[in-house]
């Protein structure tokens, strides 16, 4: 008789909040009325009607809404700023690097971008935006990028990388000259004789 029971309360649920999603989806978000009083002599809620309640506010409450709200916001941002061309970009170096590797399977590389193609990297990414950015923060860089600024910033960045990618790579090379000039300075110092004072010259 339990079982019964618990299955019919949890058909009455889900025939709840699929009434529910219907109504969101038909006309959109509707002014929140207030519940009416409870007439005198009414029957208490139930446990059915409050577990009904408390999985659609989850599902379809303000706090439901504004995670999805906030969702688009970050990957309108990733748009904006080519996440899916860096995946893209990230993907073409994964797959040439196994391409280089001798030890790979005959016919991983066909299955490993067949997979690929049902991954999307912005996907994973949107939790780790989500985690670290407010909602306040992602209207402001969305603005940026939005405006004339914004869109030579990033239009500008494919040139800046490179051109930051040899500076750094000049820069390295100029550190381990100095190093190594260093060393050998060193060296010559504790190879050369000690004075001893009063010694002629």
């Amino acid at each position: 008789m339990r079982s019964i029971n618990s299955l019919a309360s949890w058909r009455w649920c889900l025939l709840a909040v699929l009434a529910v999603g219907c109504a969101h989806s038909s006309t959109g978000p509707a002014a929140v009325t207030p519940e009416p009083a409870p007439r005198a002599g009414a029957a208490p809620v139930d446990t059915n009607t409050a577990e009904a309640r408390a999985l659609t506010d989850q599902m379809f409450g303000p706090e439901a809404q504004a995670t999805k709200r906030k969702q688009q916001k970050v990957r309108r941002l990733m748009a904006l700023t080519g996440a899916e061309d860096t995946g893209r970009q990230m993907m073409d170096m994964m797959t040439g690097h196994f391409e280089k590797s001798s030890s790979i399977p005959p016919g991983f590389m066909e299955k490993f971008r067949e997979v690929a193609q049902r991954e999307s990297i912005v996907d994973m990414l949107v939790p780790v935006y989500m985690k670290h950015f407010s909602e306040e923060d992602l209207d402001a860089a969305i603005t940026f990028h939005e405006s004339p600024a914004g869109r030579r910033f990033l239009a500008a960045q494919p040139r800046v990388m490179e051109e930051a990618k040899e500076v750094g790579e000049q820069w390295g090379v100029r550190l381990a000259e100095k190093a190594l000039r260093a060393l050998v300075e060193e060296e010559e110092r504790k190879a050369r004789p000690a004075r001893h004072e009063g010694q002629e010259l």
